[in-house]
């Protein structure tokens, strides 16, 4: 149960919580049926994992889950990390049911994003964005992609 100081927005075809009790509805969101029995997956970059990283261990589900690293900044907003992307989640075994956490900025969201819209055709992902742009830019709007040859490509 939300309390009052939280929202969720429906925007279609996916949901924005806002508010003081997100991490809780982070927990509850994944103990859904769909996510269940789920793999989950996260994605940070050195600056998340040190700063932000520390909040989602509270969340009981996310207690073991595997992390994907990749360098902070646009430049590594590129082809080559969204191979490591996937080549991280085949190791560990992700399949169509698997759903990737995006713990950053706007690069994380938009790489993030992605590689889970491309990963087997599709997996499901949700953006935890961590800095003012990407709380009203990349999170929002299903916007993703890389740049390639120094264009970007969305």
């Amino acid at each position: 149960m939300m309390k009052t100081s939280d929202k969720k927005i429906n925007a279609g075809t996916y949901s924005i919580f806002i508010g003081n009790n997100a991490l809780k509805n982070l927990n509850r969101f994944l103990s859904q049926d769909k996510y269940a029995n789920s793999k989950l997956f996260i994605l940070a970059d050195e600056n998340t994992l040190k700063h932000c990283f520390p909040s989602l261990r509270n969340v009981e589900r996310l207690k073991h889950t595997p992390i994907i690293k990749i360098k902070s900044g646009e430049a590594n907003k590129k082809i080559e990390n969204c191979q490591k992307i996937w080549k991280d989640l085949s190791k560990n075994y992700a399949d169509r049911k698997s759903l990737l956490i995006n713990l950053g900025g706007g690069v994380i969201s938009d790489l993030g994003g992605f590689a889970a819209s491309t990963y087997k055709r599709g997996i499901d992902y949700i953006n935890i964005p961590t800095t003012l742009l990407a709380q009203v830019d990349a999170s929002v709007g299903g916007k993703t992609g890389i740049d390639f040859n120094n264009v970007k490509m969305k």
